[in-house]
């Protein structure tokens, strides 16, 4: 008799030698029925068929994300799946906006002459290359800790596998570095850019890429646990997961800005 495939399937009714197959058969007909949300109830014991549903799960190409099931549907006796097309990596997903970031300035900012890049609407205003070296001034003090950190991260084999979730406060920082900016903060001395700055594309390329480079030698480590410093002040630390993230936010929080300059100067 073959049993009807739905969205929730109990592996106590299966044989222990055969749960594994059982589980990729499973897996296969709910995807061909359409099922998007899975629930696969394991038990808890010592955790043999967790691990064995965790390792199906993590090479199937047909999911795209699980987890443990909040308390009241099992807890850690079950598991929660996701089908679909697989979450891009966290750190592929970063590299991806590295690259859209450099595109944009490049497309932006490139084409202005010395003139127009020095161009400001008002007294108390950034000109793109203020913005330009501003990016090239954080951007190289704050690769240097992140380089830092993640030497320190290889020394401690503080290593890890994603995906990675960080605390609500991180989670705010983050989201508040994003355009359109909430609120503003003075930029600290030593970023702040001199009023004919010199900043060009060539400055902010170099620090873009040194922190799209740290991305890459970020893999392997787990990204929660290791620790970076503000690149404002050694007192403020966050997971290295977010410091990467926060450190592009940025660049999208000064293209914005500049999106705005050459706006402005398109009407001046």
């Amino acid at each position: 008799m073959v049993l009807p495939v739905t969205d929730v399937f109990d592996l106590h009714t299966v044989p222990p030698r055969d749960a594994k197959a059982a589980v990729e058969a499973y897996l296969e007909a709910a995807e061909a029925k359409g099922l998007r949300y899975l629930r696969i109830v394991h038990g808890k014991g010592i955790g043999v068929q967790r691990e064995m549903v965790r390792k199906v799960l993590a090479g199937s190409p047909s999911v795209r994300r699980y987890g443990d099931a909040p308390a009241e549907a099992g807890g850690w006796g079950a598991t929660l799946v996701e089908l679909g097309e697989p979450a891009m990596d966290e750190l592929d997903a970063l590299l991806k906006q590295y690259d859209e970031a450099l595109a944009e300035v490049e497309a932006l900012a490139a084409p202005l002459t010395a003139e127009r890049r020095n161009w400001r609407a008002a007294a108390e205003s950034w000109s793109v290359g203020q913005c330009l070296d501003h990016l090239a001034k954080v951007g190289s003090t704050y690769g240097g800790k992140i380089e830092a950190a993640i030497r320190q991260g290889r020394r401690d084999g503080v290593t890890g596998s994603g995906p990675f979730s960080y605390g609500w406060l991180e989670s705010f920082f983050l989201r508040a570095t994003e355009p359109p900016p909430r609120f503003r903060v003075p930029a600290p001395r030593i970023f702040r850019p001199a009023v004919q700055a010199e900043g060009t594309v060539e400055a902010y390329r170099a620090a873009n890429r040194r922190l799209r480079g740290l991305v890459e030698e970020a893999r392997g480590l787990d990204l929660r646990k290791v620790k970076v410093s503000s690149p404002a002040s050694d007192w403020v630390r966050f997971s290295l997961g977010i410091g990467l993230a926060v450190a592009v936010a940025h660049e999208r929080r000064h293209l914005y800005q500049m999106r705005g300059i050459v706006e402005a100067m398109g009407r001046g």
